[in-house]
């Protein structure tokens, strides 16, 4: 099974009803056409979540678990978490369309309700360079006041915030207001949007996330565009 922890690792039954809601929501032809999601991809996710369902639901009567039927469960299950993982992230979370209502009703979790806004000077300011790559990726480089681009004690995550400039809109002020960010623990950081969006406006910053979730200041905004 895999080891990644996110909001797929939860328990068995538990994760058949967040799926099934995921392909059901998803598969809906308005939702569809209004966030873009291809029949193609739709397809995939229900051919790897129907079969982790139906072994799932094989295991409800204890009594007659088997050894074979949790290994069937087990494999199903790891195929159908792969192919959501990827799913969510491409229709939900980096897909303009998509709204924090979307993410809700599909059984997501919203990115948005993980960070804490921190006021305070305990979490250092970074300094972060964007570098522009093939392919509609940004590359960031964070470093601490001494130039070191290692997590800072009490740090567990990079944070990187952006927002998306599409007609009609204007980034926040505050980069701790962009809607969508990506967390990691180590390098690279990379920072991929969608093709579609090649060629807009975007904002990105960076800060520091500690231990107990709280983000550090932020660094200034750099303006650029999807190439």
């Amino acid at each position: 099974m895999s080891k990644k922890k996110d909001q797929f690792s939860v328990d068995s039954v538990t994760l058949a009803t967040n799926l099934t809601t995921l392909v059901t929501y998803s598969a809906t032809a308005a939702v569809a056409t209004r966030l873009g999601i291809s029949a193609a991809d739709n397809t995939e996710l229900s051919g790897v979540v129907t079969p982790f369902v139906t072994a799932q639901a094989a295991l409800s009567n204890k009594n007659a678990v088997t050894k074979t039927l949790t290994q069937t469960r087990d494999t199903a299950q790891e195929k159908a978490v792969a192919v959501a993982r990827r799913f969510s992230l491409k229709w939900y979370y980096n897909n303009l369309p998509a709204t924090a209502t979307d993410v809700l009703n599909a059984a997501l979790e919203p990115h948005s309700d993980v960070r804490t806004k921190l006021k305070g000077g305990t979490i250092e300011l970074p300094r972060m360079a964007v570098e522009s790559q093939t392919g509609h990726q940004f590359n960031i480089l964070m470093a601490d006041s001494l130039g070191s681009r290692g997590r800072p004690v009490n740090v567990v995550f990079f944070r990187v915030r952006y927002f998306v400039v599409v007609a009609g809109t204007t980034a926040p002020v505050d980069p701790a207001d962009f809607c969508k960010f990506i967390d990691n623990s180590s390098y690279p950081i990379v920072l991929t949007l969608p093709a579609a969006q090649a060629g807009l406006p975007i904002a990105i910053a960076s800060c520091y996330v500690d231990a107990q979730g709280n983000e550090g200041p932020y660094t200034t905004v750099v303006n650029t565009n999807i190439t």
